[in-house]
């Protein structure tokens, strides 16, 4: 038996017994050997009568052995068998390189051989049994779920933000469950496995969720029962674990016991996933910035939510908790969603391009190494005009998913992933100088910088709102050359050649009134 190293092969058995409760009652598990002996566990998930499966992925190129521990009257215990994994033929960087993990400076992410990997996610919150799978409304989409995935693979993005949405207020509970604690097999089967596998297929890492903060009242057993079957079902695919949505709820008073009830899940999906995918938690819209979970060692990275215009967003914000939790990788992961009506106190407006772009900027270059995207009528599934609409308080302005998916502000964030990986974002740190100016948008106005350690390499960016220049200090003394990029529409300016000289170098204004990056490189 052969597979592709890092694809997905699964494997099927059938029990000689039938279980009253085939999920809780019957636990098998795999113990899969590489090569270089190392062991990756994998239980089985049940898949409607006797049969039990067990998904599993190669991480290595060679021999893979496994051995199966199951009840003796199931007739599979110590069934063994071999596995070849080959090496990957497609040109998908997940199968080349290898599932995320954080880098060895905790600053960023890389693919399992190290190659750095530059998060830019999409927001799907209802994938999983809202975005129609045979229907679509869009002109050139005949699916609503592969179009989008289809056109977000083009765009280059390689996250998928999604939850499981099981929550019952959702209805999604009758979805995943069917009677106390029996997975609803029939929906995986028929709905949820196709979504998974089209997103895994086209090597998008799905950065996903189990359900909204509430589903956790009562219910610790119910979500760890969940993410077990998830787990097991889908866990040897490019897959992020964000446990769920807005973690800690709103109320500060029970702030503590959402916290609580959650870190038993996450404590649980770090014991049962045999191949350590990264986990976070979708923080609240807090400020200062959300930070609990930051010293424990399940929390992999920090997956932050500055949110809609509940507040201001100001890189202050950024500089602040990033210098506070230096320790772990930062992506902005919701904010200004394009075509949202802002939650502004002096108003709603519709959310643009430019302001979800700024955001993304100023995380970057403030220490951030990913951003998601959002478009409001895509998260929450606004399929068509005049349909009613729960989420209207962000959709005042009425945008579809086929309105939305065409969005300027999605091809500007595939520039912006573009840049950084061109320029190599994980060799550039926030400059500091003592000048708690530069780089603060709202005090003189002036833009952010990053730069390498040995100041070779500076990325300034101007928001739009800079109007002013500054002596910029710490340059070496020689020649470099400035190049100005345009994130709008990915076009280059060009380049002119100056020197330094006393190591400081008086920073040019932008081209014109709009947001720039300026590129500057040791000659």
């Amino acid at each position: 038996m052969k597979i592709e190293n890092y694809r997905q092969i699964v494997l099927t058995f059938e029990s000689r017994k039938e279980y009253e409760n085939p999920f809780l009652d019957c636990i098998i598990e795999a113990w899969f050997t590489g090569p270089s002996n190392q062991v990756i566990q994998r239980e089985a998930y049940w898949d409607g009568k006797n049969v039990y499966k067990i998904s599993f992925a190669p991480i290595e190129e060679g021999k893979w052995t496994y051995v199966i521990k199951a009840p003796l009257e199931t007739g599979l215990n110590g069934i063994c068998g071999e596995i070849e994994s080959i090496p990957y033929e497609g040109d998908l960087d997940i199968y080349k390189h290898g599932f995320i993990k954080v880098s060895e400076d905790k600053r960023y992410f890389t693919y399992a051989d190290g190659t750095p990997f530059f998060w830019l996610g999409d927001t799907h919150w209802e994938f999983s049994y809202k975005e129609r799978w045979d229907e679509s409304n869009h002109p050139t989409m005949k699916s609503m779920f592969k179009g989008m995935v289809d056109k977000r693979f083009e765009q280059g993005f390689t996250i998928y933000q999604t939850n499981l949405r099981s929550d019952a207020l959702m209805g999604g509970d009758a979805k995943y469950w069917k009677g106390k604690n029996v997975p609803n097999v029939e929906f995986y089967q028929n709905e949820l496995d196709r979504r998974m596998y089209y997103l895994a297929d086209k090597g998008i890492v799905n950065a996903l969720g189990f359900a909204w903060f509430m589903s956790i009242e009562n219910n610790i057993e119910q979500e760890k029962n969940l993410a077990r079957y998830i787990i097991a079902r889908y866990g040897a695919l490019p897959m992020v674990w964000t446990l769920a949505g807005e973690v800690g709820g709103y109320d500060k008073s029970i702030q503590k016991y959402y916290v609580d009830g959650w870190r038993e899940v996450a404590l649980y999906v770090q014991n049962k996933d045999g191949y350590n995918h990264l986990q976070t938690a979708h923080y609240t819209n807090e400020r200062p910035f959300a930070s609990y979970y930051q010293d424990e060692e399940w929390f992999d990275f920090t997956l932050n939510q500055a949110g809609h215009g509940d507040f201001v967003v100001s890189a202050n914000d950024y500089k602040e908790f990033m210098a506070k939790h230096n320790d772990k990788p930062f992506v902005e992961g919701e904010v200004f969603y394009e075509f949202c009506s802002t939650l502004e106190e002096n108003g709603s407006r519709l959310c643009d391009a430019s302001m979800g772009r700024r955001c993304a900027y100023i995380s970057i270059q403030s220490g951030g190494c990913g951003f998601t995207y959002g478009a409001q009528g895509i998260w929450d599934t606004y399929y068509e005009k005049g349909e009613p609409n729960g989420m209207s308080l962000f959709n005042k302005f009425g945008i579809t998913w086929y309105e939305a998916i065409e969005g300027e502000g999605a091809q500007q964030m595939a520039y912006m992933k573009d840049f950084y990986l061109k320029e190599k974002f994980w060799e550039l740190y926030p400059y500091h100088a003592g000048n708690d100016n530069i780089g603060n948008p709202f005090g003189k106005k002036l833009p952010l910088v990053t730069v390498s350690k040995d100041a070779s390499h500076w990325i300034l960016y101007y928001p739009a709102s800079t109007r002013k220049t500054e002596i910029l200090k710490g340059f070496n003394s020689t020649t470099y050359e400035m190049t100005w990029f345009n994130p709008r529409n990915n076009h280059y300016l060009e380049s002119t050649v100056f020197t330094v000289e006393n190591n400081e170098w008086n920073i040019p204004n932008k081209p014109d009134k709009e947001d720039w990056l300026l590129i500057v490189k040791e000659r």
